[in-house]
């Protein structure tokens, strides 16, 4: 880096850190990052992109003032970027292994990126984030890939692709364009593939079973789920992913109607998760715990009019989906209102419903507007229940929002 406000910034994060009284290696686990990485950008041999300083006046504390160093010196380089462009040749760039001159893509910003994806689609739901993805898809990860090269970084950077790639498909998924979601998907198994990871294979696998079984397609849902988990055998650090598959699995045969094979996969996903303890889910695989086994208990007890064990099950989903887990805890909320229903308690159920109303606005989940649907037209009978009438009201107010895609499945 040249010029004055970039080396200010390289200095600002190394002063940033002292003040913290943080080491490397502790400010790069708050980041989502890596140490040598953060080593080589306070020393001025890395220029992070914006999603990296984002994260790093977070975990510094600085309240946005790190940012403001950033855009001042992304400001001063410009000018010796358009130089180069006008003479028709890119600067150096110092590459992920340390050496300059190859255009290697910032796998850590990529990690960083992911992170942060995640963390705003707990909150908002993934229709106001998918325009954004698809453009760093396009913008940054697209390139990346066409110029990576037959190299041990190559693969990291597949994995990387893969990994955004997916997250893509979530939040198509969760905009209601699941054609959209499938094609991204299909990608991300390709990808993964091409990184020679069975472990990110097997969780892209866990997506496309997820995706099936909410289309009503229930042999690919098990048949997906099932080649994941044949993709796993003996990988160490997957039970997470283990778990995620079985109850992918145990969705496609509540689906048919196949109670005991069902209850089986469960009880097959709840060992896979036991096992897990604290250990971390291998590299780029999505988390997976109990409330996320909880909420798919849920809807196949449910689907199996197990009305019993689905209570207990949506309950348990409320009780651990609380922060910043806004949508999950409005499935399981849903999912708890449809089983009061089905036992008669129709005025808890409109409450519920109107609870989630109330958290609609801040989300832009086409899955959560739709299962608010399903519950209204479950409700719409029994207008004359307290509390029934109002909650209708709520849903009519809502935006309606766009239709679902169906998709033509390619497997």
């Amino acid at each position: 880096m040249t010029g004055d406000a970039p080396a200010a910034f390289a200095a600002e994060v190394a002063r940033l850190r002292a003040d913290a009284v943080l080491s490397l290696a502790e400010l790069a686990r708050a980041a989502h990052s890596s140490r040598g990485y953060l080593h080589h950008v306070e020393h001025g041999r890395r220029w992070p992109s914006r999603s990296v300083v984002a994260a790093l006046d977070a975990a510094l504390g600085a309240g946005g003032a790190l940012l403001v160093v950033w855009e001042r010196a992304a400001q001063e380089r410009r000018p010796v970027r358009r130089a180069h462009y006008r003479a028709g040749r890119l600067p150096p760039l110092i590459g992920a292994n340390g050496s300059a001159g190859s255009a290697v893509v910032d796998v850590v910003a990529m990690r960083t990126m992911v992170h942060a994806l995640q963390a705003a689609d707990r909150q908002v739901g993934g229709g106001r984030l998918y325009p954004m993805v698809v453009r760093y898809l396009h913008a940054e990860v697209a390139p990346a890939l066409v110029d990576a090269r037959a190299d041990a970084d190559s693969g990291e950077l597949f994995a990387a692709a893969a990994a955004v790639t997916d997250i893509a498909g979530w939040m198509a998924h969760d905009g209601g364009q699941d054609s959209a979601a499938r094609v991204h998907f299909s990608r991300a198994y390709r990808f993964a593939t091409a990184a020679g990871s069975e472990p990110l294979a097997a969780n892209v696998c866990a997506s496309m079973s997820h995706l099936a079984g909410q289309l009503g397609q229930s042999t690919d849902a098990v048949r997906i789920a099932e080649a994941g988990l044949g993709r796993l055998r003996g990988a160490d650090g997957t039970a997470r992913l283990v778990a995620r598959l079985h109850a992918g699995r145990a969705y496609g045969l509540a689906l048919r109607g196949e109670s005991r094979n069902c209850t089986d996969a469960l009880a097959d996903a709840e060992r896979a998760l036991a096992s897990a303890g604290s250990t971390e889910p291998v590299e780029w695989a999505a988390r997976y715990d109990e409330g996320s086994l909880a909420s798919e208990s849920a809807l196949c007890l449910l689907g199996l009019g197990d009305l019993a064990g689905a209570e207990r099950a949506a309950e348990r989903v409320i009780e651990l989906r609380d922060g910043d887990r806004v949508r999950s805890r409005a499935f399981g909320q849903l999912t708890l209102a449809r089983v009061l229903v089905g036992v008669g308690r129709l005025d808890e159920a409109a409450a519920l419903g109107a609870t989630v109303c109330a958290a609609v606005p801040s989300l832009t989940s086409w899955r959560v507007r739709s299962r608010l649907v399903d519950l209204g037209a479950a409700l719409r009978p029994h207008r004359e229940v307290a509390g029934v009438t109002g909650f209708l009201g709520q849903l009519a107010a809502l935006p309606s929002g766009t239709a679902r895609e169906e998709p033509t499945w390619p497997v």
